[in-house]
C-alpha cells in the first residue's frame, strides 16, 4: 500500500551544486531511480516506497511554463513551417 496521498512528498534541497532527494511518490521514485543511484529507505512487497540519495546540478531542471494565446500558437507554427522549407 504504501503512504497514502497525504502523506507522499518528495523534497529536493539544493546545497553546493548538489541536490538532496527524498521521496515517497511513487512516480518520482522510479524516475529518480533511472537517474541516479538512490537508497532505498523503505520496501513494500519487493518495491521501494522511501528513498534518498543526491543529484547533480545537470539532473534537475527548472523551466517556467509557457502559456500561448491561439495568435501567438498560429505566429509560432507559421514560423516553423517557414523554416522547414528554407
Amino acid at each position: 500500500m504504501g503512504y497514502s496521498r497525504d502523506e507522499q512528498e518528495t523534497v529536493l534541497v539544493y546545497s553546493d551544486g548538489e541536490w538532496s532527494v527524498y521521496s515517497t511518490v511513487p512516480k518520482h521514485i522510479r524516475k529518480f531511480l533511472e537517474i541516479a543511484e538512490m537508497e532505498i529507505l523503505e520496501y513494500e512487497d519487493d518495491r521501494p516506497i522511501a528513498i534518498k540519495g543526491k543529484l547533480s546540478e545537470r539532473n534537475i531542471s527548472i523551466k517556467k511554463e509557457r502559456n500561448l494565446s491561439e495568435e501567438q500558437r498560429r505566429k509560432i507554427a507559421e514560423r516553423l513551417l517557414q523554416g522547414r522549407k528554407s
